[in-house]
């Protein structure tokens, strides 16, 4: 299995526990950019929500049980502890810049600096 990093986010977030349970739960506002090889990608981009799927780099791989209930297992949760930490965050789009690979977010819930894997357009 292979998978290569397409961009970056940028947040506010400096640690995991900085960072909030979901998106959703906050205004944060963070700025994907997409390595220059990606551009093109983001072509006819006019979607209000994107889904960011990223990979949380800093997460703890070695986790199973939740810390807050040990009675539930990491496949409960949205936790970013877990065996292979990829992370959906579904994101309202402020504003995009498709020819600089870049869109402007709010309900950013990853680490500033985690490796975005894919984007879904959400219609």
């Amino acid at each position: 299995m292979e998978c290569d990093p397409i961009g970056t986010v940028h947040t506010p977030h400096e640690t995991t526990s900085d960072a909030p349970r979901q998106g959703l739960r906050t205004d944060a506002e963070g700025t994907l950019e997409l390595h220059e090889a990606y551009h093109e990608g983001l072509s006819g981009f006019d979607a209000d929500r994107v889904v960011v799927v990223w990979w949380a780099d800093r997460a703890d791989r070695s986790v199973l049980t939740l810390d807050r209930d040990p009675s539930r297992g990491v496949f409960t949760s949205r936790s970013p502890a877990r065996p292979n930490p990829v992370c959906l965050t579904e994101c309202r789009v402020l504003d995009a810049a498709p020819a600089a690979g870049r869109l402007h977010l709010r309900g950013v819930d990853m680490v500033d600096g985690s490796p975005v894997v894919d984007l879904k357009a959400t219609l």
